[in-house]
């Protein structure tokens, strides 16, 4: 079943954190979805960070899809979720971006997630995709902010993107970051 609710992706980790803050974001972003009338795209699964947002969203209304890789394909799956299965990481990433959502939110993870919230900077700026929105838990993600905000400064990236990258204090409403 296809719905035409606009989409938010999310790029999250599978590990469950030992900071109760990450996932209590997480529930709060999952939440905020559904209620806002928003669909969730997302990188499949139940666990840890990605499957906090997810549950939450769900619950709350949103229709979940979920582009997982191979390895990961016997893990279990939320119900109901629309799920594709790919090779590589650029495929998922790629079918991430086809999805047109209206915004990638990022929140702490590994490497993995800091690897999407930077394509999703890049494709941002030099495709005019959706902006990437840190997810303001504690300091884990501020470098990536600090970084954007330096490059802006030195003329690395062109004052006409400055609204690439965005932080959406948790609990506040979507709508304030996205467009």
């Amino acid at each position: 079943m296809t719905s035409h609710r606009p989409k938010i992706c999310v790029f999250a980790g599978a590990a469950t954190p030992s900071d109760p803050a990450i996932i209590a974001a997480a529930r709060q972003l999952g939440a905020q979805v559904g209620e806002g009338g928003y669909d969730l795209i997302y990188g499949g699964g139940t666990e840890g960070v990605m499957g906090a947002v997810a549950s939450a969203a769900q619950a709350a209304g949103a229709r979940i899809t979920a582009i997982t890789l191979r390895q990961y394909a016997h893990k279990p799956q939320l119900a109901e979720a629309d799920i594709t299965v790919v090779e590589t990481e650029l495929e998922r990433f790629y079918l991430f971006t086809q999805q047109s959502p209206v915004a990638k939110f990022v929140l702490p993870g590994g490497p993995g997630s800091l690897r999407e919230a930077l394509q999703g900077l890049e494709t941002a700026v030099y495709e005019d995709g959706p902006p990437v929105i840190l997810v303001k838990v504690g300091e884990y993600l501020k470098g990536i902010k600090m970084y954007f905000d330096q490059a802006l400064g030195s003329g690395l990236i062109a004052p006409a993107y400055k609204d690439r990258l965005r932080v959406w204090p948790v609990g506040s409403p979507l709508e304030l970051v996205i467009d």
